[in-house]
């Protein structure tokens, strides 16, 4: 299902098999395990709904933000879903044929999904706050410094990766 050996850290892949499956213990999920009162099911990003997977790696306004800025970046449009199991079949269907350049399409989807669930627990564990910007920066960074391990190199430092994210459609056509 996920196809993408070597592109994101172990930890990462697992984290996202988990989303996909509806896994992840959202506040939704404690709440149907009885391990935290109903009343403090609110999205940890905008507060307004119940926290369940795919409100809030995807539908959250908040969320849908990280997305659109990252994959606007990166030249694409994102069409909207309700749904992370379809969202991640359509981001993984795109068709783009340069094998390095879909390598960071896909690992792009990685990084947003891990960064969110990770800035997300920083908010409720360490009472960090949101900053969709800098949130967009990290993912950057984390694509661009996970594709260092990568067999295949890239001719860019990480660092020039990240700080020119926006012409990956250029350098790899």
């Amino acid at each position: 299902m996920l196809s993408m050996a070597e592109a994101s850290p172990p930890k990462v892949e697992f984290m996202v098999w988990l989303a996909l499956l509806g896994k992840l213990n959202t506040k939704d999920r404690l709440v149907k395990k009885r391990m935290i009162p109903s009343e403090l099911n609110q999205c940890t990003f905008c507060n307004r709904q119940n926290e369940d997977i795919d409100h809030v790696l995807l539908s959250c306004p908040v969320s849908w933000m990280v997305w659109k800025t990252t994959a606007e970046e990166l030249g694409v449009q994102l069409t909207y879903e309700d749904n992370l199991r379809k969202f991640y079949t359509s981001w993984n269907n795109r068709r783009i044929y340069n094998k390095t350049r879909r390598k960071l399409w896909l690992t792009t989807f990685f990084s947003t999904l891990w960064s969110l669930w990770m800035q997300r627990n920083a908010i409720i564990f360490r009472q960090q706050t949101m900053d969709v910007h800098s949130l967009c920066h990290i993912i950057k960074w984390r694509v661009a410094s996970w594709s260092r391990e990568w067999d295949v190199k890239i001719p860019y430092s990480a660092e020039v990766l990240a700080q020119n994210f926006q012409a990956i459609p250029m350098l790899f056509q």
